[in-house]
């Protein structure tokens, strides 16, 4: 029996809640160790260097990196999920995009992320050395509008545009979560600018899966858009998979049940 459009969506969100969950709870400890950044802003504006969840650092200027942000005041770094702030130099932020109905996909929810500084957008010498602390899968989320200015569309990548992305063998995250619920295009992740509860950008997200240690990311080539963001998941054990996949597929048999 062929699945209706219904059963595909739901399909393909159960799929990421399970991912999610999955990543859960294999979470025991964080998987960034440490972030080394190279070729940032931080030296002449006011762009410092990059934080990621669990650090804690003094704002400098108000207003960064969220509204009523006070010079002086503490702020760590959250989990990531709908309303984490991207950036140590703006008040963007990450946000459920509810006129679409789509959330901020569930593998992404609660996971390791890095805020690094919107500035550092076009710096052709920008590098991040991350250190992992057990296998991984990263992900970028990376500005819709890469090359072409086009948010309706996945980012474009050439020789001038994140080229260094298809290079180390980075794959689309397609599990129908995007705006036109199709799988054959990646996965997408609202960006308020204006904090104000709107989406006014689109995120694709991209992802790899590394062994602990140190790897390497490179420069985000989106003059005049937004620097990209990164978030560290856990590897799921593949009995955990096994067994929230038995759980899915009960789901889906209920939700047939009921048509």
């Amino acid at each position: 029996m062929k699945m209706t459009h219904r059963e595909e969506r739901a399909g393909y969100v159960i799929a990421a809640l399970l991912l999610g969950a999955a990543m859960t709870i294999s979470v025991s400890a964080s998987l960034i160790g440490n972030v080394v950044e190279t070729g940032g802003d931080n030296e002449a504006t006011d762009t410092i260097t990059a934080k990621w969840t669990g650090q804690t650092w003094t704002i400098s200027v108000a207003n960064e990196p969220f509204p009523g942000a006070v010079i002086g005041e503490s702020f760590t770094v959250p989990a990531f999920g709908s309303g984490a702030p991207a950036f140590v130099d703006r008040t963007h932020r990450y946000f459920d995009d509810t006129a679409n109905n789509l959330p901020v996909p569930g593998y992404l929810v609660g996971a390791d992320y890095i805020m690094s500084g919107n500035d550092n957008r076009d710096n052709a010498e920008y590098k991040l050395d991350i250190t992992l602390t057990s296998p991984a899968t990263v992900y970028m989320l990376i500005d819709n509008r890469l090359s072409d200015g086009d948010n309706s569309t996945p980012p474009t990548f050439d020789a001038t545009h994140m080229q260094w992305i298809l290079d180390q063998g980075w794959a689309a995250t397609a599990n129908g979560l995007n705006r036109s619920a199709n799988p054959a295009v990646p996965d997408e992740v609202g960006f308020d600018e204006a904090t104000d509860n709107d989406i006014d950008q689109w995120y694709s997200v991209y992802q790899k899966t590394f062994d602990a240690g140190t790897m390497t990311i490179l420069q985000a080539d989106n003059g005049g858009r937004n620097m990209y963001g990164v978030v560290v998941g856990a590897v799921p054990e593949p009995g955990t998979i096994a067994l929230l996949g038995l759980g899915g597929a009960a789901l889906l048999w209920r939700l047939r049940r009921k048509d």
